[in-house]
């Protein structure tokens, strides 16, 4: 081979995996592929095996690549998931009121564990309202309390603090080498008026601890409500903005941010495909009380690995 495509090829194995791939031009359409079988639908996530899981119409369900869908266990409240060990779903719950409440005595959230054949286990109690959970390097998990300034740890069914100062902090996603957290913004205001934020916090990390302030990334559209994260292999942060329908993408390294999809109406949470499903796409819920969907949005890009 001549030296001058010698190193044509070299440099093609050095450019980013999206950029090689050839990404699709955005805004792309995202595909309906599941259409009002439940309601107030919020957590999405694919196990270790491959196989999608939402909750839903307080339960959580599988959803099969032929749309269609299968409730395997009844919930308390439709909240965010996450894969632990080879099968198995983490699932935050708001616990027997439901409720949004900030004061003190707010702390009957769950944090659940549940197989694909539907049972369910109790990892963790007293968080009050959690939300997003992230699986850490160590498998200690991150659980947000989007009705407050916490994102608590949860490791061998202990619970603490583990961050404090990040306004309504939803929608969790850890950095490649591990370095960063980040974490989106979904509130600046609950009490009297419901006002939506647009921030995307970043939280330098010392081996897996906070090691300075947190800081703003990038903004969303204003007030679009910042919900679910994900991160491709890349290392660049989707984000899905709920009241504005749309997801954007952020990128750490450059602050550049692109629209990815819109027309998507109160998205919610985001994963990227696995297993059979088409891991160059995101997969994404919609939180529409008279009947949530299930999207993909071919993105062109595969998915960070995740820790579980």
């Amino acid at each position: 081979m001549p030296s001058a495509v010698r190193l044509t090829a070299l440099s093609l194995l050095a450019l980013p995996s999206s950029l090689a791939a050839q990404e699709p031009r955005y805004p792309v359409t995202a595909e309906v592929l599941v259409d009002s079988a439940f309601q107030g639908a919020e957590g999405i996530a694919f196990n270790g095996e491959g196989r999608m899981f939402v909750t839903g119409s307080r339960g959580l369900w599988e959803v099969w690549p032929d749309g269609s869908v299968q409730r395997l266990a009844d919930l308390q409240s439709n909240l965010g998931l996450a894969p632990i060990g080879d099968r198995d779903i983490l699932i935050a719950d708001f616990g027997p009121t439901a409720a949004i409440r900030t004061g003190p005595g707010n702390d009957d959230g769950l944090v659940l564990r549940a197989t694909p054949e539907g049972r369910l286990d109790t990892v963790a109690t007293g968080i009050g309202d959690p939300n997003a959970i992230l699986v850490m390097p160590d498998r200690s998990l991150l659980v947000s309390d989007d009705f407050t300034d916490k994102i608590y740890q949860v490791r061998d069914g202990r619970v603490r603090v583990f961050l404090e100062g990040i306004p309504f902090p939803n929608g969790l996603a850890l950095s490649r080498d591990g370095k960063t957290l980040y974490v989106a913004q979904i509130f600046t205001q609950i009490v009297d008026t419901v006002l939506f934020a647009n921030q995307v916090w970043a939280v330098p990390l010392e081996d897996g601890r906070p090691a300075g302030k947190p800081t703003v990334l990038a903004w969303t559209p204003a007030e679009g409500a910042n919900d679910g994260l994900a991160m491709d292999v890349d290392g660049r942060i989707y984000v899905a903005v709920n009241v504005a329908g749309a997801i954007w993408r952020i990128d750490p390294a450059t602050g550049d941010t692109v629209l990815i999809a819109e027309g998507v109406p109160h998205v919610a949470s985001l994963a990227f495909g696995r297993g059979a499903w088409d891991r160059t796409s995101l997969y994404a819920i919609s939180t529409f009380r008279g009947g949530s969907r299930v999207w993909r949005v071919p993105v062109g890009v595969e998915g960070a690995p995740l820790y579980h």
